[in-house]
């Protein structure tokens, strides 16, 4: 992926909101800054980039503002316009698990999944696809 200034993408904000989250959780999850504690937040802010990604294809397709904070229903309604494979859409699918109930990992839940770290690197890529593909030309 690219890297551009934010100003590239002022024109998609749901993108330019996408590569703010993709790249602190990137910069969280570099060894010298990991610990702990920090795992749930790196995996927060990768989890939100790939909403906001699909948010921004969509809108940019379709013109659709969907609504829903559902990785999972967008990556199944949007499959389509930001070409999932099935791969893609179980990562996505085992982030909802990881950010299950309300508030998702913001607040105490009940995780239904663990934290692989492929599901962190997969998400990465998931998102840095979806940006470079639609919004770096």
């Amino acid at each position: 992926m690219k890297n551009l200034p934010l100003d590239h993408y002022k024109q998609w904000p749901f993108a330019r909101k996408a590569v703010i989250f993709l790249n602190a959780a990137k910069t969280l999850d570099e060894p010298q800054n990991r610990n702990w504690d920090n795992w749930e937040v790196s995996y927060y802010l990768i989890s939100h980039a790939i909403e906001l990604s699909i948010k921004a294809v969509a809108r940019l397709k379709t013109g659709a503002s969907p609504y829903t904070h559902d990785k999972q229903e967008l990556s199944e309604t949007y499959r389509e316009e930001c070409g999932f494979s099935d791969e893609e859409l179980e990562t996505i699918k085992q982030l909802k698990l990881l950010n299950n109930g309300r508030g998702g990992l913001r607040y105490d839940n009940q995780i239904k999944a663990e934290f692989l770290p492929s599901y962190f690197n997969d998400a990465v890529n998931i998102v840095e696809r979806l940006i470079t593909e639609n919004f770096q030309d």
